[in-house]
């Protein structure tokens, strides 16, 4: 698979630099990065551009565009390390429940996300690894209802959403997908590197959650579902820390240029840092194509991605401060916030190393498979 945008999707990479640079200048990050307040404004100004209906049906009040469309987004909103709740709406909780919704469920929930009127994000992290076959979080029968029972950690955009989906194990032995009103939640705001987005844990204390609000058929496994809708969220916060390395080239080329540092050293480091993220793209740009296309492969090719980008944040954030120096004027601070965008999102839906992992038991995996086939061709 080999993705080159075309002159549309060109068209709307230019247009959304634009826009971002007029909606959402570094000073509007840094007061909402230091405890200031127009979040909210942005996200409205976002849904005058379309950027929430971009991926969902058009019957549905969306564009019905592709991931790609959106992949062209994410990357330019981190590159402006974007603040609001966009990224977990788009890349968790949209997906989720397109992938496991009914076909009145992705109605009653994607159409407000189109309209600009819904956020959302995915609670799923319990401290294990980020995949559906660590959840232990339960969901007991009630009535007509479920209670949901357990804790979920890496919460991002809460509480500062609408929704919440909710990953439990259920006592059939399946995993559902609950949808929760997150004001019917009991949210613990945690430190994160990235101080322009809310992250927090989740005490499910028993929260009662009716059938409706299930996704998907009366005990229908969710796992596989979630897992295709994971895919997408890997690879979204990949592109939206690509876009934040991109940010640290540009500026740290300008601090060289400027006679800020000089020398052989710099040159160097710069060449570093762009093979970095160039080598990350191309890998991120793949995986972008294997989930617009749905291809079998996408998981990995989005473990790939992830992995990738975890090695570019890191060489490039530290060429960034060797660059920049101990500064603490306006760029400085700038600086801080790029670098923590790009390592809060390496953090989030499992490491560099945890993705490199999976990345080798694929490899492996595949590997003992041809080797079986060949034995038993021989041996016929």
């Amino acid at each position: 698979m080999y993705l080159e945008f075309n002159d549309e999707q060109l068209e709307l990479r230019d247009s959304a630099r634009a826009a971002l640079a007029r909606e959402c200048p570094p000073r509007l990050v840094r007061e909402l990065g230091e405890g200031g307040v127009g979040g909210a404004e942005l996200m409205t100004a976002l849904t005058w551009l379309g950027w929430p209906a971009l991926t969902i049906d058009v019957d549905l009040g969306g564009l019905g565009r592709s991931f790609v469309e959106l992949a062209v987004v994410l990357e330019e909103l981190g590159r402006v390390a974007a603040p609001g709740p966009f990224l977990p709406t788009m890349t968790q909780f949209a997906p989720v429940v397109r992938e496991a919704g009914t076909a009145a469920q992705t109605h009653r929930f994607l159409a407000g996300v189109a309209a600009g009127d819904l956020t959302g994000t995915l609670a799923l992290y319990e401290g294990g690894r980020w995949d559906p076959q660590t959840v232990i979080a339960t969901a007991e029968r009630d009535g007509d209802g479920w209670l949901l029972r357990g804790h979920k950690q890496h919460v991002l955009g809460a509480p500062d959403v609408d929704e919440v989906v909710v990953a439990a194990q259920r006592e059939s032995g399946t995993l559902g997908l609950f949808v929760v009103p997150a004001v019917e939640l009991t949210f613990k705001r945690t430190t994160s590197l990235d101080p322009t987005r809310t992250l927090a844990n989740v005490e499910l204390n028993g929260i009662w959650v009716p059938d409706a609000r299930m996704l998907g058929e009366a005990d229908a496994d969710a796992g596989k579902a979630l897992a295709r809708a994971l895919d997408e969220s890997t690879v979204g916060l990949a592109l939206d820390a690509l876009g934040a390395c991109g940010a640290l080239f540009d500026a740290s080329l300008d601090v060289a240029r400027q006679g800020g540092t000089a020398g052989q050293a710099t040159e160097h480091a710069l060449a570093d840092m762009l093979v970095a993220i160039e080598t990350a793209r191309a890998a991120i740009y793949q995986a972008t194509c294997a989930v617009a296309e749905r291809d079998a492969g996408a998981a990995q090719a989005a473990s790939a991605a992830k992995s990738a980008i975890g090695e570019c944040q890191r060489q490039v954030s530290r060429h960034s401060i060797e660059i920049h120096g101990t500064t603490h004027d306006q760029d400085g601070r700038d600086l801080r916030l790029w670098i923590g965008r790009a390592k809060a999102d390496d953090m989030l839906f499992g490491s560099a190393a945890d993705h490199r992992r999976i990345v080798a038991d694929h490899m492996l995996s595949a590997r003992r498979a041809r080797s079986s086939q060949l034995a038993g061709a021989l041996l016929h």
